[in-house]
């Protein structure tokens, strides 16, 4: 059970997505002076000196956890939690689907016309005995 009543969750939920109490007032339905009331009412109980702390404190209580949506790790985060994705983190999950299909594309057309680029990270070894050719070369021995 929370400390915090559905209310109350709903105001500091708000802040920690940087509405005004204008606009949240709006979203759950009740008068702005309720939402400055109810802010106030978290704050106290969450021994806060300010919204922007309570949200910090509510974080670090775990009665917030911090998800991504809309993207691949959103996507991967609900699978984690066996959950099924809501709809913004498939639509993410094509969109990235569709950027690796494209850059596996453009890594097969590249393949084909020349050398392939280095992986990042890797060592670049094109050329490799050529350059051991010419060493060998310079210094007047032979390459055996």
């Amino acid at each position: 059970m929370s400390l915090l009543s559905d209310v109350e969750l709903k105001v500091l939920r708000g802040t920690a997505n940087g509405e005004t109490y204008a606009e949240t007032a709006s979203r759950i339905f009740i008068t702005e002076k309720s939402v400055s009331n109810v802010a106030t009412r978290v704050m106290r109980k969450l021994d806060a000196r300010s919204m922007p702390h309570a949200v910090h404190l509510a974080y670090q209580a775990g009665l917030f956890r911090r998800e991504r949506h809309g993207d691949h790790a959103g996507f991967a985060a609900h699978r984690y939690r066996d959950e099924e994705p809501c709809e913004a983190c498939w639509a993410g999950e094509r969109t990235y689907r569709a950027e690796q299909r494209q850059k596996r594309r453009q890594e097969a057309v590249s393949g084909s016309q020349g050398a392939q680029e280095p992986v990042r990270g890797g060592r670049d070894v094109r050329g490799a005995a050529r350059v051991a050719q010419a060493r060998t070369a310079a210094r007047g021995e032979s390459a055996a």
